[in-house]
């Protein structure tokens, strides 16, 4: 009874690691990191023997952005959010990988380091429920500290703030918004929001071919479209990364729920 209790709790440990990669005793028992060391070529999930700090272990990420119409500048996308999933598109805990870094006030964080980049979050991730600093939590929680080149281990001896990895993982997201600037690509293609309509079913609307084929010239590949009815809710592009952080899109693993897509003028400014 003993051994069969010994050998469960070792398949325990390993299942653990499997979908956490890092322990709370890392920063202190793992030998110090050198970023320098990391291949710049490797892709993600080609590899297992990669260390999860040289390439994302969920290698696989999604980026969501937002249309609403109540919400953002008049001419952007919104951020959802950046969610890493596994290498064979399964979704991570919903709890996120790391309770030791489960920061409970992300605006706090950010905003006692940079304000530039904490006044740029209200912009471009703005929470639809009017609480910025609860829809970055969980954005944070839930999938920030699934990024693991962003493992405080990560940054090498000496060279870590604490939480310096929040505001890294904000920064990035913004930086892929501003790199894939989806209502300019849908603009460059003629699909540009219409005149308000109600009713769930607005008869002004467009394609979800014409939306597909608006992503794929600009960047190469389709994304997910998703509608609440016909009204346009989010576009997903899909990611995997080149050594750290460089990120590139892929074709999507997800589902589309659209056909025909109402992409109406939001009220903002």
């Amino acid at each position: 009874m003993r051994l069969f209790t010994l050998f469960a709790a070792s398949l325990a440990a390993v299942n653990a690691f499997q979908q956490h990669p890092f322990t709370v005793q890392d920063r202190d028992t793992e030998p110090s990191f050198a970023p320098d060391t990391c291949p710049i070529d490797t892709i993600s999930c080609q590899r297992t023997d990669v260390d999860p700090c040289c390439s994302p272990k969920n290698g696989l990420l999604v980026l969501s952005l937002q249309w609403d119409t109540r919400w953002g500048p008049r001419d952007a996308f919104t951020i959802h959010g950046l969610w890493p999933d596994t290498c064979s598109g399964k979704m991570l805990p919903g709890a996120g990988c790391d309770p030791t870094r489960a920061y409970q006030n992300i605006s706090s964080i950010i905003g006692a380091t940079d304000k530039a980049l904490l006044s740029e979050l209200n912009t471009y991730w703005p929470s639809n429920k009017g609480d910025n600093n609860w829809f970055w939590t969980h954005e944070w929680v839930k999938h920030g500290t699934c990024v693991t080149t962003l493992h405080p281990r990560c940054y090498g001896q000496d060279n870590y703030a604490p939480q310096q990895e929040v505001g890294d993982y904000f920064r990035s997201v913004l930086d892929l918004r501003a790199k894939f600037d989806v209502f300019q690509a849908l603009n460059a293609s003629g699909i540009v929001p219409t005149e308000p309509e109600t009713g769930r079913r607005p008869k002004n609307t467009y394609t979800l071919v014409q939306f597909k084929q608006a992503i794929r010239a600009a960047w190469g590949v389709e994304p997910n479209v998703k509608c609440i009815g016909r009204r346009l809710q989010e576009v997903q592009i899909w990611f995997k990364v080149r050594g750290r952080d460089n990120y590139y899109p892929v074709d999507p693993w997800g589902q589309d729920t659209c056909r025909l897509i109402s992409y109406q003028q939001k009220s903002t400014k």
